[in-house]
């Protein structure tokens, strides 16, 4: 795939499975096709039925194929999900020229030596991501290759996932007749991609809209500081309608996709939606009323986003937040949130053409991270749970909404050598 020079990225969502596949020219990022496809066989992130996901998959690798003219042979990952856990970490390597010049190879070493932690046997680290260096006693080191030092230390984060999910989404990649390159944390890139180096500085709030579930994401002083993900997505609207409007759920589906809004102010008193309800009676319900069950609904969701929000310790979110996800298109969404939360909102989609709808934004954010930083994350050793090795546990709680205690088992990944590490320390440092 990347010797052609272009990257796919997948993100297989509970609805639909999204597959971008793009090059960067001058700077640019460039789309050259996408695919898209109903997804039966994942529930809130986690494949529950492989055969069900390769067969969406093989889907979307096809239509992005037709448009490409070419085969789609690897793909780069998003991973998100309750699974998911982030936590501190820290590395410690000593410098190994004569000369006592740090290169890319202890670099690379020090990132190495923080990929253990401890875990339960039912996670795997799936990255590690770098924050800041220390040589000797020089801390808040950048990029710390060319500087004289002994000891290198690095601090970041370590990035865990259940062996179970993960080991299902890399058997239906390869069923699918795919190569896994490697997964992305998939709310990491979409921040990095859609928001602005400022932004991320002085504090944005992520508001990704799914499905099922609606993933919150802080960012702050340039570092992703909190993830959360709430049971609440799209498919809990349509649900409202289809209790409201006692009908089907493919009819509710299109009330909420083709009259819906998130403000019930927005309506116009001459829009309705004509169906058959579920006792078989001719029904037209007035779009104010479809908007009003709606309103109710996001209103609920964005107060539960606040207050999740308002806990992590952040003083301010001056860059406001960023909506996006599939559900994020339901016109009105950005005033209400603005209106809820009390800051500035802004909805995020692709720019390129064929992507422009919120619901490609992670996709879309992990082929730009990919292709900026050349980033060859890693991939678990899902096969070899054996290989273990005792290690102190890093301080600090997990990062994640869905902190739990580890226990003493310790699991070790290994790793392949990161290729363009230079341009990995500018995307993730700015240097």
């Amino acid at each position: 795939m990347e010797a052609n020079g272009y990257v796919a990225a997948l993100d297989i969502g509970t609805s639909e499975i999204k597959l971008v596949v793009g090059e960067l020219l001058g700077g640019t990022l460039n789309i050259l096709a996408e695919g898209c496809a109903p997804s039966a066989g994942v529930k809130r992130g986690a494949v529950v039925d492989i055969d069900k996901t390769v067969q969406a998959i093989k889907q979307a690798v096809e239509h992005a194929e037709a448009a490409l003219g070419d085969q789609i042979r690897s793909v780069y990952v998003a991973i998100e999900g309750e699974h998911i856990q982030i936590a501190p970490c820290h590395g410690i390597a000593s410098v190994k020229r004569e000369d006592q010049e740090i290169t890319d190879t202890d670099v690379i070493e020090v990132i190495n030596s923080a990929q253990v932690m401890r875990l339960p046997d039912e996670m795997s680290v799936i990255d590690v991501i770098p924050s800041s260096f220390t040589v000797d006693q020089q801390t808040g080191v950048v990029d710390p290759r060319g500087m004289l030092g002994y000891r290198l230390e690095m601090h970041g984060k370590m990035v865990t996932g259940s062996k179970t999910i993960l080991h299902s989404i890399r058997r239906s990649i390869e069923r699918a007749g795919l190569k896994l390159e490697g997964f992305v944390l998939g709310n990491l890139a979409l921040g990095m991609s859609a928001a602005s180096v400022d932004e991320i500085d002085l504090g944005i709030g992520l508001v990704d809209i799914g499905h099922e579930k609606t993933t919150v994401s802080v960012f702050y002083r340039g570092d992703l500081v909190y993830s959360y993900i709430l049971p609440v997505g799209g498919d809990h609207m349509t649900r409202d309608l289809v209790y409201k409007l006692n009908c089907k759920y493919q009819d509710a589906k299109v009330a909420k996709e083709e009259y819906g809004l998130a403000l019930e102010e927005m309506a116009d008193v001459s829009e309705g939606f004509s169906f058959t309800n579920i006792n078989g009676e001719v029904t037209f319900e007035p779009q104010s009323e479809i908007s009003y069950v709606l309103e109710a609904r996001i209103e609920e969701m964005f107060t539960l986003v606040l207050n999740r929000v308002q806990k992590v310790g952040v003083p301010t979110l001056s860059g406001g937040y960023l909506l996006c996800g599939g559900a994020a298109a339901l016109p009105g969404i950005q005033e209400l949130a603005t209106r809820v939360m009390g800051q500035k909102t802004r909805l995020y989609q692709p720019s390129s053409i064929g992507v422009r709808h919120p619901k490609y934004a992670t996709a879309v954010g992990v082929l730009k991270y990919v292709l900026m930083s050349d980033h060859h994350v890693s991939k678990s050793r899902l096969e070899k749970p054996d290989d273990r090795v005792a290690v102190a546990k890093p301080d600090g709680a997990s990062q994640s909404g869905n902190d739990h205690d580890h226990d003493d088992n310790v699991v070790q990944d290994d790793r392949e050598t990161k290729n363009g590490f230079g341009r990995l320390m500018e995307k993730l440092f700015g240097v």
